[in-house]
């Protein structure tokens, strides 16, 4: 099984990104997932030179651009509970993905 590197970005890389990557560990660990995943934090500034290294972006923010690895955008995860579960299941389910591929 292929281990999976989330690069996880917001505006200063500090507080937002910190938040949804512990969200994101905590639902990893919960589906059984955790030693193979590793989540790293970002500023949006960073990320273009960061993102080549990675299998999944997720991000906070809306970004100008797109990457060639699959990005979601998880703002949810700051919202509410229904939201936050839908970015979660959407984070899970490219996990998996690109666990198989």
């Amino acid at each position: 099984m292929k281990k999976v590197k989330i690069l996880c970005c917001c505006g200063a890389g500090i507080c937002t990104s910190n938040y949804l990557r512990e969200e994101i560990e905590d639902r990893i660990k919960e589906e059984g997932l955790s030693k193979d995943v590793s989540v790293t934090l970002c500023r949006v500034t960073d990320v273009d030179e960061l993102v080549g290294g990675v299998d999944l972006l997720v991000t906070t923010v809306q970004m100008d651009k797109t990457y060639s690895v699959p990005m979601i955008r998880a703002l949810g995860i700051m919202l509410d509970d229904a939201a936050a579960k839908a970015a979660l299941d959407a984070i899970v389910k490219e996990v998996r993905n690109v666990m198989q591929s």
